[in-house]
């Protein structure tokens, strides 16, 4: 060693370490040499490496070796007094182990079949030494017959080679890792059943956040409350180091514990990074351990612990899965500020990425408690929304971010405020497609616990005016909202022995998202606040056999696309179209066509058969009609204030089409200016049948034209509309009229259409509006007896302050008094100008009379001998006399005839007889007769 500088006689330097002494391997690039410097008193560094002229400035550089050998290896170190020092060392490199021979990275076995794993079946290197996972098995090969991930590492000599092969059991669900939750008070459900069924030999009993991680096929393989791992048998995990502490985690974390797999190059996710948040009124740590499932015979072991990431942090933290190269995100937000940490988990190992700042400062203690969750990928654009809950007081807050899965970038997007807290914002959850957000409220200070829908498709303005409340309660507190395998979301309900489910995340409606409060039975077992947090891609609903269509539209061909049963073992499908069990001919192609001819739902049938299995799959499909041809005509070049168009056709949606956007939504339209114009009939709900014409249009402008000023008419009257100009010779009114001039009795809006000798055309609209008319209650008819020297009351009768004229006599008063018979007008004005006219018929009719005695004297004295009876205005008269025993002593029909007093010739004895007399009306002949009762004194 050569020492440079002032310190010539200083003392051997400091060496520096080497670990992985082994030539790159070219199919994982983050594999290396790392070499770190052991003098933590050095400023600078520079590497030399010995193959070529491969440099590094760093305290712990890197470097991979293409070629086997001895290297050489310097490092120049800068000392904290600008002298420099020069370390030099041997560094051999040794050769990787063969790569394996004829080795599948995927393969799919029949179930009951055996498969054999060896990575050297045409020979094994010699000194190789093998590990495989899932168990730790050191044989050369490995039998199977389940399905999952294994990998084996081959070691000669330190250095290592590893790959992978994933095997799928024919028919056997896949990517169920988000498949076992534990949870609250020693809960759980296993969704490897449909519907899931409660697990109740769970550990772990805590307030809030847990997760839970299962393998592919949906075997447990541990979970955690943040502070124990418990692994798939119910013990807790034990560590390689000796005995383990406690994790940093909290019981009162929202999101205490996250379990992510950390990528190995080539091997089977067998390493898990579990991420620990603690309560935000304590430590305010966010640390991570690392599980080894090769280690306990496949049970798994905790190889590193508590490793610190960052402090202060909230409570939050969350990950997702990059398909595409299959590493994982994680982030996680600082205490006191605005900060976002993003990790990269890759096959290099664990780093941190990217810090960036965004929205809100979480400056306080319950700002740091809300639940973040990310959605699924958008559909168009790849990219995820973020959603972070800021609970209040004094008010509730979600701030959604884009996050672009490929590299990490996490963009601001909005702030929402979901008004005043309490109640407490907790838990937040997206649909499927991300187009629904729900967030969960904990009800307190006489505050209602409350679950709520929010519509991210609609425009900011509205996103909360129209927010659904699902559900609310006054006693229970609801807490996490996570969404399921099985395509629900689930909620925790404080206490309850029920999880309460979302059956239908993308429904518009309080009925249509199909909500149950006591959706999912916890076997006796009770949730608390906490559900399991989990990577997001692990609780996607899985895919199976099946079969898409594509094309809803009737003679048109609709696509159908199989899906393979069980990739890459070949099949071969059968379609029944119609639903009627004649089924096509097999084929091995997974597209086939059909075109339906008429509109209707219909039960499609595709039956795939392999040398494993066969199955049939019933999917529903819907065809719309497609609208006939439309024939606009051809083009016009006409003068007018409008074309008017018309499709012609039957459709359930229409679009005019004008210069690029959208000017028409009806089946006419009337078109106002000169281009070209495109009509476009829809049916389906994405509007995928369809048809379509187009017209150019040239329009001249026409004479100007009007046909006067909106205007009013009284109610119950009329007003004359008029061409006035003479240049216009052809009219045609909204009334269907085609005269010169109308009369309108009621209000609305009137057009006319107008032609002139030239063929143009022109149009004008009027409004005519209503006032009210005065209402009278003048009678019809009023009778008087004018020879009694009777008059009558006229009265109008006008429901308002009217102006009152009668027109006979002059008088301007609402009632007058007549005495003749005639007919009567009275008109009234009220203050809006309109005039009602109402007549009176007095018709002379005298109501019938009649005036009988009450005595008379027959005693032949010459005076008052006779009973007189006198009567006007009547007709059918009759009169009866009765003595006491009721026989009629005295009858008659002509009032001119007279009873003397006798009876059979013979003076009646003094005293009081009955009579009764029956008449009609003369003047009202539609009455019923008219019956009179009395008596008369006969006095001697």
């Amino acid at each position: 060693m050569l020492l440079l500088g002032a310190s010539a006689m200083a003392q051997t330097p400091a060496p520096f370490l080497v670990k992985g002494q082994c030539m790159q391997n070219p199919d994982c690039e983050a594999d290396s040499t790392t070499f770190s410097d052991t003098l933590r008193a050095a400023t600078a560094w520079r590497w030399s490496f010995g193959e070529g002229g491969a440099t590094d400035t760093r305290r712990n550089a890197q470097h991979s070796y293409a070629l086997p050998g001895t290297y050489t290896v310097t490092l120049v170190r800068t000392l904290a007094n600008g002298t420099n020092e020069i370390v030099t060392q041997s560094v051999t490199i040794g050769e990787l182990p063969p790569q394996f021979q004829q080795w599948r990275t995927d393969t799919t076995i029949c179930k009951g079949d055996t498969l054999i794993l060896d990575p050297y079946p045409n020979g094994a290197p010699a000194g190789a030494k093998y590990i495989w996972y899932p168990k730790g098995d050191t044989t050369q090969t490995l039998k199977v017959d389940s399905s999952g991930c294994y990998s084996v590492e081959v070691i000669i000599n330190g250095c290592k080679m590893q790959d992978r092969i994933n095997v799928k059991i024919c028919m056997e669900p896949q990517a169920q890792e988000g498949s076992k939750w534990y949870f609250g008070g020693n809960a759980g459900l296993d969704f490897s059943n449909t519907p899931p069924t409660p697990l109740t030999d769970g550990k772990l009993n805590t307030p809030e956040g847990t997760s839970s991680i299962a393998n592919s096929k949906g075997q447990l393989l541990f979970y955690s409350d943040g502070i124990k791992i418990w692994n798939k048998n119910g013990d807790e995990m034990t560590c390689t180091f000796g005995t383990c502490a406690p994790m940093k985690g909290s019981p009162n974390s929202t999101q205490s514990v996250l379990i992510v797999p950390q990528p190995t190059c080539k091997g089977c996710e067998y390493l898990y990074n579990v991420f620990t948040t603690s309560d935000i009124n304590g430590e305010k740590l966010l640390t991570v351990s690392v599980v080894d499932m090769r280690r306990n015979n496949g049970l798994g072991q905790i190889i590193e612990q508590n490793t610190t990431l960052q402090t202060p942090t909230t409570e939050r933290i969350a990950s997702v899965r990059n398909d595409r190269d299959s590493t994982y995100w994680v982030v996680s937000h600082d205490y006191g500020t605005n900060k976002f940490r993003i990790f990269h988990a890759t096959t290099g190992g664990l780093v941190e990425v990217a810090a960036p700042e965004l929205g809100m400062a979480h400056d306080s203690t319950n700002k740091a408690e809300g639940y973040m969750k990310f959605s699924a990928p958008d559909s168009t654009t790849g990219f995820r929304q973020l959603a972070v809950v800021v609970p209040g007081p004094a008010r509730n807050y979600v701030e959604l971010f884009t996050f672009d899965d490929s590299t990490g970038t996490l963009t601001y997007k909005k702030t929402m405020d979901l008004g005043p807290a309490p109640p407490i914002a907790y838990g937040i959850e997206f649909s499927p497609t991300g187009e629904k957000m729900y967030v969960s409220f904990q009800g307190e200070n006489g505050t209602k616990s409350l679950l709520k829908q929010y519509d991210l498709t609609l425009p900011d303005s509205l996103v909360i005016e129209t927010a659904i409340t699902i559900d609310s309660s006054a006693t229970q507190k609801f807490g996490a909202l996570q969404f399921g395998p099985d395509g629900r979301i689930y909620m925790a309900i404080e206490g309850s022995e029920y999880l309460a489910t979302i059956g239908e995340p993308e429904g518009n409606s309080l009925t249509g998202v199909d909500y149950e409060r006591d959706g999912a039975n916890l076997g006796g077992k009770k949730s608390q606040l906490g559900l399991p947090n989990m990577v997001q891609d692990f609780t996607q609903e899985s895919s199976g056999p099946g079969f898409e269509a594509d094309g809803f539209c009737t003679n048109e061909p609709t696509t159908f696309q199989a899906s393979p049963m069980c990739d890459p073992i070949e099949d071969s499908y059968s379609w029944d179209f119609l639903g009627n069990g004649q089924f096509t001919a097999p084929s091995k192609q997974q597209q086939a066509t059909y075109t339906y001819t008429k509109p209707g739902t219909y039960m499609v049938a595709m039956r795939a058969t392999n040398k494993c299995t066969d199955t049939t799959i019933v999917q529903e499909v819907t065809i719309y009609e497609t609208p006939s041809n439309i024939d606009l005509g051809p083009d016009k070049d006409t003068c007018g204030a409008y074309v008017p168009l018309d499709m012609k056709v039957e459709a359930e949606v229409y679009a005019w089409v004008s210069r690029g956007r959208v000017v028409g939504r009806g089946r006419t339209y009337n078109a106002i200016s000169t281009g070209q114009y495109v009509a476009i009939a829809f049916n389906g709900p994405q509007g995928d049948c369809f048809a379509a014409d187009t017209i150019e249009i040239t329009l001249r402008k026409p004479p100007a034209f009007s046909i006067g000023p909106d205007t009013t008419l009284c109610r119950d009257s009329s007003v004359v509309l008029r061409v006035e100009s003479e240049r216009w010779i052809e009219f045609k009114w909204s009334n269907g009229q085609e005269t010169r001039e109308v009369t309108i009795g009621q209000p609305g809006e009137y057009f006319v259409v107008v032609k002139d000798r030239n063929d143009c055309y022109n149009s004008d609209t009027v409004k005519i509006g209503e006032r009210p008319s005065p209402i009278l209650g003048l009678a019809p008819e009023n009778f008087i007896c004018i020879p009694d020297g009777q008059s009558v009351i006229l009265d109008a009768n006008g429901q308002g302050p009217y102006e009152y004229l009668w027109p006979h006599s002059g008088a301007t008063t609402q009632t007058i008094s007549v005495n003749q018979e005639g007919k009567y007008t009275v008109r009234a004005t009220n203050k809006e100008g309109c005039v009602v006219e109402q007549t009176t018929e007095v018709i002379d009719k005298c109501e019938p009379r009649f005036f009988i005695p009450d005595a008379f004297t027959p005693d032949g004295e010459g005076h008052n001998e006779i009973l007189e009876v006198f009567g006007a205005y009547y007709t059918n008269f009759s009169m009866r006399i009765y003595n006491r025993w009721g026989e009629v002593i005295f009858a008659t029909t002509d009032i001119e005839a007279r009873w003397d007093g006798t009876y059979k010739g013979l003076k009646v004895q003094p005293g009081s007889y009955p009579y009764i007399i029956s008449y009609e009306a003369l003047y009202y002949p539609e009455r019923n007769p008219t019956v009179k009762r009395g008596s008369v004194m006969v006095i001697r």
